[in-house]
Order: C-alpha cells, then structure tokens, then sequence
C-alpha cells in the first residue's frame, strides 16, 4: 500500500472513531475536557506544555513539533455522571398546579462515550502538519418525565464536532509555535414536559469557524512551558420549535433561531523533569463562560419557552500531577484539580445542576513495542450538591403554561474511564514487511 494510501486509511478510521459518539455530560458547564486518556490520567496537568503522545494539540498546536515522523493516536472515553434529586418541591407560595408530579428527578445524568483522533505528520526540520478531531462540548441529560423538574428541562442534549487542522513551526531548540482552523458542528435538542407529556422541544444545528494558537518555551533542558488558546465558535442554530399548545400559539410546529456562542478558552502548563524518572506538571485553564448569559428561542411570538437566565460566569481549573517512569516501558501517573464551575447558585437550572468539583486521577502508559503506546486514566470527580431554587413563572409567560417554582438539591459525582493507543504508522508497517 502507497504511503498515501496508508494515510488516508488511518484517517479514515479516526473518523469513523470520532462520529461513532460525541455527547458529553455534566462537564463544566458543559464542557468536555476529556480529550486524552494520557492527561486523564493527571487530572489535565501539563496539558498545554506536551506529553508523550499527540493528544497535547488540542490545548496547544504547538506541542506537534515534539514529534518525530508520522504518528496517529486514537482515545476513548466513558463518562459515567450522577445528578439526582430526591425532594423536589414547588416554590412557596406557588399554584398548586403541579400536583401528581413526582419529587424524584432520577438519574439525569446519562453514559457518555467520548472519543477523539490526533494525527502528526513532520515535513521536514522546521514544519508540521496535523489534524485533530474532537468533540469539545457536549451534554446529555433527561429527567424523570412525571418530575417536577421536568417542566424545567426534560431532556437536554447537545453534541458538537471539531475539525481542526493544524501546522507547527520550530524556530529552534527553544521555541515553537502552532496555528489551527476550527471547524465546529454543534446540534441541540432541548425539551421540557408537563404532567409527564411533551410540552415544547427546539431543536437546531449549524456549523461554525474558529482558530487555535499557541507557542512552547523551553528555557532549559528540563522545562516545558506552553501557552494554547482556542477562540470562541459563533453558531446560528436554525430548527423546529414545537410547542403542546397551539391554541395559544398558532401551529404546533414553528421554524425558530437559537444564536449561541461556545466559549474561547486559554491555557498555561508547565512541565518540570526534576530527575530522568520522575517530572511534575501543572496547569491553569480559564474558559470564557460569561458569554452565555441568555438562551432565548426567536422568532416565537409572544412566548420563550426557556426564560431562564443563565448569567454564566468565567469558569478555571488548576490542576497538578506527577509522571514516574518505572520502567522503559510503563509509566504512573497521579494528579489532582480543582475546577470553578461556571454555574452561579442564583441561575443554577435542572439541564445543568453543575457546581464546583475537586478531580483525583490515575493512569499509566505501557510500550508495548517500537511502533505502539497505550494508554489508560481515570478520574473521580467529587462535586458540590447543585441547589436550585426557581420562582414561579408570571407573565407574560400564558397561565397555561406557568410554572409553579421549584426547589431541589442535586447530589452530584461523577467517574471517568479513558484509553487510548499511540501509533507510529511507518513502523507498524515496516513491521508487517512492507
């Protein structure tokens, strides 16, 4: 097989890996920080100033000029989120219009399998090209349909897909840098319920453009600094906007817009070797969360289905961990975080009970031969309780479709299983003798 041929044929499959999944959950906000199972297992400390494999180019596309060749990498990633609410009640002073409804919200959180694909190809001395593909934010939720809480948020689902081609320039030994396209896929599907049935959906999707940048230091032999950033991603969601009332509204089905704007985000890693077996790492990542301030459904006369203000704030994580190189072929690693959530306790909402989380992870690398790295991390995320505390609507909102407040606490926890290979294609088939 040319070697063009063999290119396209690992390209292929890291899409066929990428498309297979992309929702999210619970993440901050909804965010997805689970790009690698290598940083996984560091609870993302270092993530910006490189690591041993390719997957460093999602925070900072300067990172590729750490590789040699041609190199591939493939991860996957279960997110096994629990939210739930066992006491929801009605606003003081509310209409009693909500009776029968369970006070349970169940489980919301759902199974999210979340993968990713990096690819490295150097040119020459100086220059590298790459492409990644990532689902950067996602969300999959789903309340108990007779609950409470589901006049609020129903199901909540959102999957975005991240194409994003790259180059790397090595000025010398201490300094390279990294520009990225990013073309972003973002589709939504949002629903509430009323006494268990349907009472509105708005669904959409777009597609939007952005760029990534970013630039290594290296001031000594045994330290790694990298600044990445990734900038914010425009979307015009055009859809359908359903609603169980069309006596009030017209049709039952509306052609609606959802303008809405992901979050540029920007990181700082340091990587420090202190012996030839042993380095720390750190990280501090901000994400401009504060641009979402409103989710408003337009054009829908007279009526906004989602009236909540959201009001987001700027969301950080600061994250440390160790790498220990026990052998030749397997390395341990260890890390803690600490991330800030976006989410104010005033505009907290069932979709989202997010809160602050602390991270403790694991993980290893194990060399399997000259031509294969696997890799495996997880993560226990230990998540404040979510309060929600939500008046009763009022006008203009129809009486008809009023909501009578709600009042819930969400205990929160979530866990984190990651895996991934790190191929190098010329020598895979170099060893099968072509």
């Amino acid at each position: 097989m040319p070697v063009s041929g063999k290119k396209a044929l690992f390209a292929a499959a890291g899409l066929m890996a990428l498309t297979a999944a992309a929702t999210g959950a619970l993440a901050g906000g909804f965010q997805i920080h689970e790009q690698s199972a290598e940083f996984q297992g560091m609870s993302f400390a270092g993530t910006a100033a490189g690591g041993s494999g390719l997957s460093s180019m999602f925070w900072n596309p300067a990172t590729i000029t750490q590789h040699s060749g041609w190199k591939e990498e493939w991860n996957a990633t279960a997110i096994l989120p629990y939210a739930r609410a066992k006491d929801e009640r009605m606003a003081s002073g509310a209409p009693a219009s909500a009776g029968g409804l369970s006070g349970d919200s169940g489980n919301i959180g759902k199974l999210a399998l979340v993968p990713s694909s990096y690819d490295s190809y150097q040119i020459n001395d100086s220059f590298w090209i790459g492409l990644a593909m990532n689902a950067p934010y996602g969300l999959s939720t789903k309340n108990n349909g007779n609950s409470l809480g589901a006049l609020y948020g129903y199901k909540s689902t959102i999957r975005t897909l991240n194409f994003n081609p790259m180059v790397g320039v090595k000025l010398n030994d201490m300094i390279s840098f990294g520009v990225g396209l990013q073309i972003n896929y973002m589709k939504g599907n949002l629903s509430s319920a009323k006494l268990g049935a349907l009472s509105s959906k708005i669904k959409g999707d777009d597609w939007g453009i952005g760029f990534t940048a970013g630039l290594t230091l290296k001031p000594t032999e045994t330290t790694t600094i990298g600044i990445g950033y990734r900038s914010r991603v425009k979307h015009k969601l055009k859809g359908n906007f359903y609603v169980a009332a069309p006596a009030l509204l017209g049709p039952s089905t509306n052609r609606a817009t959802v303008k809405h704007t992901l979050p540029d985000q920007l990181t700082v890693s340091i990587r420090q070797d202190i012996t030839d077996q042993f380095a720390l790492l750190g990280t501090v990542e901000w994400t401009n969360w504060s641009l979402l301030k409103n989710f408003d459904i337009e054009p829908v006369a007279g009526y906004n289905p989602s009236p909540d203000k959201y009001n987001w704030k700027d969301s950080w994580m600061f994250s440390i961990g160790g790498e220990y190189k026990y052998s030749d072929a397997l390395t341990l690693r260890a890390g803690y975080a600490y991330e800030k959530s976006p989410v104010p306790d005033s505009t907290r909402n069932v979709r989202v009970p997010d809160n602050d989380r602390h991270w403790l992870s694991v993980g290893a690398s194990w060399v399997a031969n000259d031509w294969l790295t696997l890799n495996a991390g997880y993560s226990h995320l230990f998540v404040k309780n979510g309060r929600i505390d939500k008046p009763a609507d009022t006008a203009p909102v129809p009486v008809s479709v009023r909501r009578p407040g709600l009042k819930a606490n969400y205990k929160n926890h979530v866990d984190i299983v990651s895996v991934s290979a790190t191929v190098d294609p010329s020598k895979f088939f170099a060893a099968l003798g072509h």
